[in-house]
């Protein structure tokens, strides 16, 4: 017999949030219901920021009949955690609503550490007692907290210990333990994240300056000038500069401490910033714009043999590489543009993961062209956007007045302006439908159709900029717009209207809601002549309609390339939340996957 609790854990143990969610949905729906199941699901929902499903899930377990096992202990402890949460939530934490939300995570995870006498749940206690008011409580919990047994090279025990001294006052004691935990702790950025995150939730000033004792990594989007290629009309980066740009990423790496780089991997400053990250034991992203033979044919090869190996051995010790059109590069320059687009948006996305802000850093000739895709034009695109930047400028290391603008594109040494290739656009896509449709009986469709079209054409009708194509069938939606800012402004838009119907007066049940995906990429524009208008194709709409299928009810999942794509364009208005990844419908793949939702104004 299959262990259906086990193989869930196995899911969330490795990230996979939604494979984790879906198989304890259908757990709970089966022979294998259970309050573990239950558990699973709202710990899964829980990981994926879904709050509220977290709740719902743990509100259909009986707390009471548990008795006093290890599930006994997670449910507690996940019910404060939500709490928690929801307290970290609130604007004013003076508030009424606050101090409740903060009373109940102390009762639960006061509940989970009577179980199991743990430091991890005392602690918690012990710092949401301390944010309620009750200093008296806050002191016997982390009293508690510190008399647990602990291993001494565990760091998560340190940084338990470091927070309870924290509540007793005792800094000096509480910035060694910090101190310890991050030296334990080495490259698991994710956790040293979260102990900083638990610090900036405490908020105060010993709070604030103990989180020092944890460094977060230093997160770089880079982006450098290619090796001039031989076609080139006057120099801008000759083949003998090399030892001295090489020279100034090693020490600029170095001085940036622990590091995580995103670069494409083009002959020249993407391969010397990739070679110096990995000598230095850093971990490299590479963005590769298409699939790694076009772009050695494009951005590597000309250069010589031995750029081909360098290019190699950076792509086969980095720590991932993300290929962001699976298809060839057919003279297509935007899809170095995506590509850069990419390596922002990721950098952004991954600092956020770590509770720190990431950097820019260039080798650049300020003077130069700004061309699609290029540096000049990725370095004035970050900081529109209020980013950090950090350059090395080649023009200075060459001694000489800047160069002049030459005809190659961003990343590409191919100067043949002949070739007639297909042009793709960068685009993003949106498809959603309502969860439970097929089940909504006959008799109800021309009222859904009334509404739900109506509703979507009403929120078309007051876009400032309304979707490049439309397309609907029953209840599918299909659309392109220009930017994933349009694609987002109307998705959230439509998750909030139609979250307002009265569903079971159209026959269905009260939870049914719309689902929704969203992705960006390079897409072709063609004519059809059935519908006699223009409509787009390509590899990224099968994509798109492949995530849409397992999109949870009444969310927004979007891939990672629009998330990045995103938080490119704009920071503001938006926010997308890492949810895990997860198998695409009809074996399409598996896709790295965020929430979308709208961010919180302060």
């Amino acid at each position: 017999m299959i262990d259906t609790a086990a193989t869930i854990r196995d899911a969330l143990n490795v990230g996979l949030n939604l494979e984790a969610l879906d198989l304890a949905r259908d757990a709970r729906s089966g022979p294998a219901d259970s309050a573990e199941a239950r558990y699973l699901a709202a710990l899964a929902s829980a990981r994926m920021g879904a709050i509220g499903e977290a709740e719902k899930a743990l509100a259909e377990i009986d707390r009471e009949a548990l008795g006093s096992g290890p599930l006994a202990v997670e449910v507690w402890s996940l019910a404060g955690r939500i709490a928690k949460e929801r307290f970290a939530a609130m604007r004013d934490r003076s508030s009424a609503v606050a101090r409740e939300f903060a009373h109940t995570s102390v009762e639960n995870y006061e509940r989970a550490h009577a179980l199991d006498g743990s430091a991890y749940a005392a602690v918690n206690a012990a710092t949401m007692a301390m944010l309620a008011g009750d200093t008296t409580l806050a002191q016997r919990l982390a009293q508690q907290a510190l008399a647990a047994p602990e291993a001494a090279n565990d760091y998560w025990h340190h940084a338990t210990a470091g927070e309870a001294l924290l509540v007793l006052g005792r800094i000096d004691e509480a910035r060694a333990r910090y101190a310890e935990a991050f030296r334990l702790a080495g490259p698991r950025f994710g956790d040293i994240a979260s102990m900083r995150r638990q610090l900036a939730l405490i908020g105060s000033d010993a709070a604030r300056a103990l989180a020092q004792e944890l460094p977060p990594p230093q997160v770089i989007a880079f982006s450098g000038h290619m090796i001039d290629h031989p076609a080139r009309p006057s120099p801008r980066f000759p083949p003998d500069l090399e030892p001295q740009v090489s020279q100034a990423l090693r020490e600029r790496v170095a001085s940036f401490g622990p590091s995580i780089g995103y670069a494409q991997a083009a002959c020249g400053a993407d391969i010397l910033f990739l070679e110096a990250m990995q000598e230095a034991g850093m971990q490299t992203q590479i963005v590769l714009p298409f699939p790694v033979p076009d772009f050695i044919e494009s951005s590597v090869s000309f250069a010589g043999d031995a750029w081909v190996r360098r290019f190699e051995r950076v792509v086969a010790g980095a720590t991932r590489v993300i290929v962001a059109t699976e298809e060839g590069f057919l003279g297509d320059d935007v899809l170095f543009e995506h590509a850069a687009n990419l390596i922002q948006g990721m950098a952004y996305l991954r600092a956020a993961e770590l509770a720190t802000h990431p950097l820019m850093l260039t080798v650049l000739e300020r003077d130069g062209s700004h061309i699609v895709g290029g540096t000049a034009a990725t370095a004035r695109n970050w900081t529109r956007q209020g980013g950090r930047l950090d350059n090395i400028d080649i023009a200075s290391l060459r001694g000489v007045r800047p160069s002049q603008p030459d005809v190659t594109h961003a990343k590409r040494a191919d100067t043949d302006a002949t070739r007639a290739a297909p042009r793709r656009l960068l685009r993003s896509l949106l498809f959603a439908d309502v969860s439970g449709f097929s089940k909504m009986p006959e008799q109800y469709a021309p009222r859904f159709a009334e509404l739900f079209l109506g509703t979507c054409k009403r929120i078309v009708d007051s876009l400032g900029h309304p979707p490049a194509h439309a397309n609907t069938l029953g209840d599918g939606i299909f659309m392109v717009f220009d930017l994933p800012t349009h694609a987002a402004e109307f998705a959230l838009r439509l998750q909030q209207q139609i979250g307002q119907f009265d569903w079971p007066a159209l026959g269905l049940a009260p939870e049914t809601g719309v689902r929704i995906a969203l992705h960006t990429g390079p897409l072709f524009r063609i004519y059809d002549p059935v519908t006699a208008r223009q409509t787009f194709y390509g590899t990224h709409v099968n994509r798109a309609a492949r995530l849409e299928p397992v999109v949870q009810p009444q969310s927004i999942f979007v891939t990672e390339e629009f998330a990045a794509s995103l938080i490119a364009e704009e920071q503001v208005r938006f926010a997308c939340d890492y949810i895990g990844t997860m198998p695409l419908a009809k074996r399409f793949g598996d896709a790295r996957l965020y929430r979308l939702r709208a961010a919180e104004r302060d």
